[in-house]
């Protein structure tokens, strides 16, 4: 059983998030930005001063010490505003950096990492991802061989979320490859290291405000120390923040059907045809509604994924259902959207062209649906498909 209502905490940290909301993230703001393909750092550090870019970090570390349903109460407040600071923020610096070392990282790690990252200080990235490796993640072809008292990396990485604006990036390397998944380790390689080069993938469809990027290293040395967790784990670490991207893009995805309602409501009161305004028209309200019932339904899904993350109860396919119904009922609640809207929803000065931009990726981060709903059925049916 779970209890739907929020604690005094969780709603202050709700209203913490929408306030900054309202006052950082205008549409002139994000607009300039979006034009620029910029990426956000100012308003990055305007977040960390309310202690927003580390919400799940111990206080003893610089962070919030936040529980998981505030993280995603904060994460559909960002999401409906901004996806691209979403995902930057919520997704990849706290869910795939941040949490990995909270949970596996020794006390040094969490000492030297977690401060400059939870106050936005440093930005960080995951690397996982290479050509011929994305759902299958146990591919890894990028290596790490031990001498003396570094590892040698060399290998290839791409679309890392972040890449060319992290400070610190975590590289999942297979160690010894006769051992397959038992000798995939992660390491934390910092930016300034020699023998890493960064290149921006571009152009792309949207989120044009978070760097997509090629990570090449080249015999790269790292410290024997920045080995995070155990050879033999880097996969399952590294699963567990992914498991935390696909919770905060329920959570996120959530804010962008949210944000689909309210702007599709002004403009439905505002915009008048044949005499009265088109929220008359039985066909708009039903669009409305349809992202109505969505957006509740997303809502209760998420936060069932976080109150069992709250509780330690392993709830792999619960995020697996959230994350699949969120990001696509948000992708429909976006078409929907530009149709309300008309020939306005396809220029930049209504918030719903930037969604329907950015929202055909949620559905590709983090598992693409298509690998959830394999998760969802080997769960039900206890037949493995990837085998």
């Amino acid at each position: 059983m779970m209890d739907f209502e929020l604690s005094d905490e969780q709603r202050m940290f709700r209203e913490m998030a929408r306030e900054f909301v309202k006052r950082e993230l205008t549409p002139d703001v994000i607009k300039e930005h979006e034009r620029q393909h910029r990426f956000p750092l100012e308003i990055i550090k305007k977040m960390a001063a309310l202690g927003l870019t580390g919400d799940i970090v111990p206080q003893e570390y610089g962070g919030l010490g936040a529980d998981w349903v505030s993280h995603g109460l904060i994460s559909e407040e960002i999401g409906g505003a901004w996806f691209s600071l979403c995902l930057s923020v919520q997704l990849v610096q706290t869910g795939l950096v941040e949490y990995p070392i909270v949970k596996f990282g020794n006390e040094e790690q969490k000492q030297r990492y977690l401060p400059p990252l939870a106050k936005a200080e440093k930005i960080g990235c995951l690397a996982a991802v290479e050509p011929n490796v994305g759902s299958d993640a146990a591919a890894v072809q990028a290596t790490a061989s031990l001498e003396e008292d570094h590892w040698v990396v060399s290998g290839f990485k791409t679309w890392i979320t972040n890449g060319s604006v992290a400070d610190i990036c975590i590289v999942l390397v297979q160690t010894e490859k006769k051992r397959g998944i038992g000798g995939l380790a992660l390491l934390i390689v910092d930016r300034d290291t020699p023998g890493l080069s960064i290149v921006d993938i571009f152009p792309k469809t949207g989120v044009f405000c978070t760097p997509t990027s090629e990570l090449r290293f080249n015999t790269c040395r790292v410290p024997k120390e920045n080995l995070l967790g155990e050879v033999g784990k880097g996969l399952h670490i590294a699963m567990e923040g992914i498991s935390n991207v696909r919770y905060s893009l329920a959570a996120g995805c959530t804010g962008i059907i949210q944000s689909c309602i309210n702007a599709c409501c002004r403009y439905a009161q505002e915009r008048f045809q044949f005499g009265k305004p088109i929220g008359a028209f039985q066909l708009v309200q039903e669009m409305i509604a349809d992202m109505v019932i969505s957006a509740e339904a997303a809502r209760f899904l998420y936060l069932r994924v976080g109150n069992l993350k709250n509780r330690g109860v392993p709830c792999r396919r619960e995020t697996s259902v959230a994350k699949v119904f969120a990001t696509e009922a948000a992708l429909q609640a976006c078409a929907k959207a530009i149709k309300i809207h008309g020939a306005y929803g396809y220029c930049d000065e209504f918030p719903v062209e930037r969604h329907f931009r950015d929202v055909m990726a949620p559905t590709l981060f983090g598992g693409t649906n298509e690998i959830h709903r394999l998760i969802i059925a080997r769960d039900i049916l206890g037949i493995d498909a990837f085998r």
